[in-house]
């Protein structure tokens, strides 16, 4: 198979730098005859061409997830290989030391420990630290929402002027709330002037509103002169105040942001993620069901 790839062989027990296919180079390692463990640059068109080489080379597509053990043959235990299998995909680095230590909070406790409910409901919420939760910001527009990512982001993500409705579709990131990843979306501003003819605006809000439906966390958003807008889903809520240093909007918040001054940033980060993932189920010392 390697050498379809045109890599030159790589002994058992080995990791050897090679070219892959001519697309990339990379490490290829192989813990076991039958097991080679191919590390490109990554990025989604490094990723989708090797994998269009390797099909071309007549390597088949596994038909199921992979065994944990057959891909970790360095582990010491299934929990030992569940554990590496799911630290090479998190996206948080809060899940790093929690996963380093469940084979030995595992050991310590009954094997039907995985069917307590407590243990399920806990887990539920800290398995957001391997697959990101998504977060969608909604509110009226022109209330400061992209200058709210773009600083979130450090980084400018989202267009930012003062005609609104400049955000037409919603534009997303990946980031990093206090080591909890979360998959960022900033809605197209709700409820502007209804022209008639801005088609593509409206559909924009439809489909972010459905995003909104199915987000872990909504975070309702207006400033002095505006409302906080209803939760279109079930899901849980934060009323964000924008642009705190010309006031704040009417009715109870949970946390007041000024992007311009600086404030408040911090607290929505520790907000979001304390909604998100509980600092008492990061500080809990049993086991987590992480698969």
């Amino acid at each position: 198979a390697l050498a379809r790839l045109g890599a030159r062989p790589v002994a058992v027990g080995e990791a050897k730098l090679r070219p892959l296919a001519g697309i990339d180079t990379g490490m290829v390692m192989r813990p076991s005859q039958r097991l080679a463990l191919l590390t490109p640059h990554a990025g989604p068109a490094v990723v989708r061409r090797l994998t269009e080489a390797l099909t071309a080379a007549g390597i088949e597509p596994a038909s199921a997830e992979p065994d944990p053990v057959a891909l970790h043959p360095e582990a010491a235990s299934e929990i030992e290989a569940r554990m590496l299998a799911a630290l090479a995909r998190a996206a948080s680095p809060l899940a790093v030391d929690l996963l380093l230590d469940q084979p030995r909070r595992w050991a310590a406790v009954p094997a039907d420990a995985e069917h307590d409910p407590a243990v399920l409901e806990r887990s539920a919420r800290l398995s957001r630290l391997i697959d990101p939760p998504t977060v969608v910001a909604v509110g009226p527009p022109n209330i400061g929402k992209s200058s709210l990512l773009n600083a979130l982001a450090g980084r400018a993500v989202a267009i930012v002027a003062d005609q609104p409705g400049t955000t037409r579709d919603h534009v997303g990131a990946a980031i990093d709330f206090g080591g909890l990843v979360v998959r960022y979306i900033d809605a197209p501003g709700l409820g502007g002037d209804g022209d008639e003819g801005e088609g593509v605006l409206l559909e924009a809000q439809r489909l972010a509103t459905e995003a909104a439906r199915r987000a872990d966390l909504v975070l309702l958003c207006a400033d002095a002169g505006t409302d906080f807008p209803r939760c279109p889903g079930p899901g849980p809520a934060l009323r964000v105040a924008l642009r705190s240093d010309l006031g704040l909007p009417r009715g109870p918040l949970d946390v007041a942001v000024s992007v311009l001054r600086g404030q408040g940033l911090a607290d929505l980060v520790a907000a979001v993620r304390e909604r998100l993932v509980p600092a008492a189920d990061l500080a809990h010392p049993g086991p987590w069901k992480f698969w």
